[in-house]
């Protein structure tokens, strides 16, 4: 009886979630800094790499400062060709690293479905239950996601400094930095007394799942 309200469970979990795509959500976490001693105010600016190993002519670096530009400009920024006429100087490094890495083993039941009568066994009837049970072994991977963004002004003095981090399975930078970009844009130039913790959607599988509840709404 157990095992026959497990399977009603699950199906009904199956049938009332499988049109409806899970909107992932990513907890990050905020920390931003700013020099007290100088009025922070948005300017025109140049994007360089931060790192040493960060190559500004790769097509990942610009794929991924064409967002924090965009950012920058949606806050009154005015991105500007020459370094040499930019007020500040916007430095940006991103990366990944791996903070844990485990293999667990597991062993379950196996189900079948039979009907037993006397010593002849017919497997697509009656009772069901457990015959034996299966091994294995499962992999579980986190990665730390992480940004940085900082800016200077012309004598090399730090303005503003915001930090960005995400923990979880994803190791797709290309999804999850311009999510970390969306979650710093309230603290460009800001200070904060701790690290601000948010959670940010993933906004294209939001936006299909919208237009997919009026599509339905319309028919």
């Amino acid at each position: 009886m157990r095992s026959i309200t497990y399977i009603i469970i699950t199906l009904s979990i199956l049938l009332t979630t499988g049109c409806s795509p899970m909107i992932n959500k990513y907890r990050v976490t905020i920390d931003a800094i700013s020099n007290p001693s100088v009025e922070i105010q948005p300017s025109s600016y140049v994007i360089k790499a931060l790192g040493e190993d960060s190559d500004e002519n790769s097509l990942k670096f610009q794929r991924q400062s064409r967002y924090l530009a965009q950012t920058l400009n949606e806050k009154g920024y005015t991105q500007t060709g020459s370094e040499a006429l930019a007020q500040q100087i916007i430095y940006f490094d991103y990366g990944i690293e791996t903070v844990k890495d485990e293999t667990r083993t597991y062993s379950e039941p196996s189900m079948s479905f039979g009907f037993y009568h006397r010593d002849y066994y017919s497997p697509f009837w009656s009772d069901f239950g457990y015959t034996h049970y299966r091994t294995y072994r499962k992999r579980y991977l986190l990665f730390n996601r992480y940004m940085v963004i900082l800016s200077k002004d012309q004598t090399g003095k730090e303005l503003w400094r915001v930090d960005t981090s995400s923990i979880g399975e994803s190791d797709n930078l290309k999804v999850i930095i311009p999510l970390l970009i969306k979650a710093s844009k309230p603290y460009i130039g800001k200070y904060t007394e701790k690290p601000v913790k948010v959670v940010v959607k993933d906004k294209k599988i939001e936006k299909e799942t919208e237009a997919k509840k009026e599509k339905k709404i319309k028919k």
